[in-house]
C-alpha cells in the first residue's frame, strides 16, 4: 500500500525552494508514494511541471496573506489583504492560530497522511504541527543566528518545533544555528540539497533571446531582488565604483529575478548612471539558458542557507564570486573554479577587483569546472530513508 505524503510550502515564486523541493520529486524514489503538494497561497509559477503522482493543491484564502509582510499588505492598499494579514497576526500573537490550522485544514485536506513536510520555515511549520499527520519533519533553510523567520512569535515556536519528530536541516552551519537557538539536537538530521545536473544541462540548452558581446565580460546574477538578504543593492555600489576608476568599462552585469526592491534597484542604477552597464532582467522561468557565454556568476548575499545556484552556475562551468556564508566554502573549490571572499563591501569589493584586473585567473577557473558534476548519491539515500518507517 502507497503511503500519503504531504508537502506543505507557502508561495510558489521562483527561488531556491522550489527548484530543490521539483529535483527532491524527481530524483527519489516515489513509487510507493502518493504525494500532495500544498501551496498555501498560490501566488506565483512554479510546480507547474510535477511527476504524475505529485499533486498540487492549494490553500483557501485564509491564507492569501500568509507570505506576504505587513508593510507588503498595507502598499497593496487591497482590504481584503490587509485584513487576512492583521487577522493571521493577531492569532499567531494570542495562540488563537492552533484551533484556526484545525478548522482550516479540515476544509482544504481531504485525507489523512503518513507524513506531512514542513517545507519552509516559518508559517509552514505552524501548519503542519497543529495537524495529525503520523510522523511530521521541518525542512529548515535559513540562518536562524542571521534571520530567524520565527523571532516574532518565540513563544508559539518554542511550542511548534517541538511537535516534529525531525528537524531537517540543509547544512551543519544551519543546523548549529537553530540549535544555538532552540536546543532540538535530538531531532535534527543533516541532509544536503539536492541538484539535478542533467535537468539543468538540459535547461540551458534551450533557444536563449540574450545577445552576448563576446568582447565583454558578462557577469550573471539569479535571485529574488531582496537587497537585506541579496545584497544587489551593495553590488551596484561596487561596480559603480569600479567603474569610476575604470576597471568595469568592457562589462555587463545582468541581474535575473523579481522582488519588492526592483524599483529601487532601477533607480540606484540610474543614479549612478550605470544604465549600460547593469540591467535588471526581471523573473524567468529558466534562468539556466542565460548562463551560455557567462563569465562569472556572482552572488552577493548578506546570509544563505546554502546558495544552491552556486552549484547551479558551477554544472554550467560558470565560475562563481560569493561572499562567505554556511555551505559556501563546500560547495566552491576556493580559487579553484570560483572565489570566496569575506563577506562586507569590502571583501566584495576585493574580489570583483581582483577578477577584473586578472581575468586569466577567471579563465583556469573555467577550465577546471569543465569535469564539473555534484554528487547527489549519498542525499537521495538520506532523504528516501526519510519515507522508510
Amino acid at each position: 500500500m502507497k503511503k500519503n505524503v504531504l508537502f506543505v510550502v507557502d508561495e510558489r515564486c521562483t527561488g531556491g525552494v522550489s527548484v530543490l523541493l521539483t529535483d527532491i520529486f524527481n530524483m527519489i524514489d516515489t513509487t510507493q508514494l502518493d504525494i500532495d503538494l500544498l501551496v498555501l497561497h498560490n501566488r506565483g509559477k512554479m510546480f507547474e511541471k510535477l511527476p504524475s503522482n505529485v499533486h498540487l493543491i492549494f490553500g483557501n484564502s485564509y491564507f492569501d496573506a500568509v507570505d506576504l509582510s505587513l508593510i507588503t499588505a498595507l502598499k497593496s492598499k487591497n482590504l481584503k489583504t490587509i485584513f487576512h494579514k492583521i487577522r493571521l497576526i493577531a492569532e499567531l500573537k494570542t495562540g488563537l492560530i492552533k484551533k484556526r490550522i484545525v478548522w482550516e485544514r479540515k476544509k482544504i485536506l481531504k485525507k489523512h497522511y503518513d507524513y506531512e513536510i514542513a517545507f519552509k520555515d516559518g508559517f509552514t511549520a505552524v501548519f503542519t504541527a497543529y495537524g495529525d499527520s503520523d510522523i511530521k519533519y521541518h525542512w529548515i533553510q535559513y540562518n536562524y543566528r542571521t534571520a530567524n523567520p520565527n523571532s516574532k512569535y518565540p513563544k508559539l515556536f518554542a511550542e511548534v518545533l517541538k511537535k516534529f519528530d525531525k528537524i531537517i536541516a540543509v547544512s551543519q552551519g544551519i543546523a548549529d544555528d537553530f540549535n544555538h537557538i532552540y536546543h532540538l539536537e535530538s531531532k535534527m538530521k543533516i541532509i544536503s540539497n539536492l541538484v539535478d545536473n542533467e535537468r539543468i544541462k538540459k535547461l540551458a540548452k534551450e533557444n536563449s533571446d540574450l545577445v552576448i558581446d563576446k568582447n565583454k565580460l558578462n557577469i550573471i546574477c539569479v535571485g529574488r531582488l531582496i537587497n537585506s538578504h541579496k545584497g544587489y543593492d551593495r553590488l551596484i555600489d561596487i561596480v559603480n565604483r569600479l567603474n569610476q576608476e575604470n576597471l568595469f568599462s568592457d562589462c555587463i552585469l545582468r541581474i535575473f529575478g523579481d522582488g519588492p526592491d526592483f524599483v529601487n534597484l532601477e533607480n540606484q542604477i540610474i543614479n549612478c548612471h550605470l544604465e549600460d552597464k547593469v540591467f535588471l532582467m526581471g523573473a524567468v522561468n529558466n534562468p539556466y539558458k542565460y548562463f551560455n557565454d557567462q563569465d562569472l556568476f556572482i552572488l552577493p548575499s548578506y546570509y544563505e542557507a546554502f546558495g544552491l545556484v552556486i552549484v547551479e552556475s558551477l554544472i554550467l562551468h560558470v565560475p562563481v564570486l560569493a561572499t562567505k556564508n554556511d555551505n559556501t566554502d563546500l560547495m566552491i573549490n576556493n580559487q579553484k573554479n570560483g572565489l570566496i571572499v569575506e563577506n562586507s563591501t569590502k571583501g566584495l569589493y576585493d574580489g570583483l577587483k581582483y577578477l577584473l584586473e586578472n581575468r586569466a585567473v577567471l579563465e583556469e577557473y573555467k577550465e577546471n569546472l569543465l569535469n564539473y558534476i555534484y554528487d547527489n548519491r549519498e542525499i537521495i539515500c538520506e532523504i528516501n530513508k526519510l519515507f522508510d518507517k
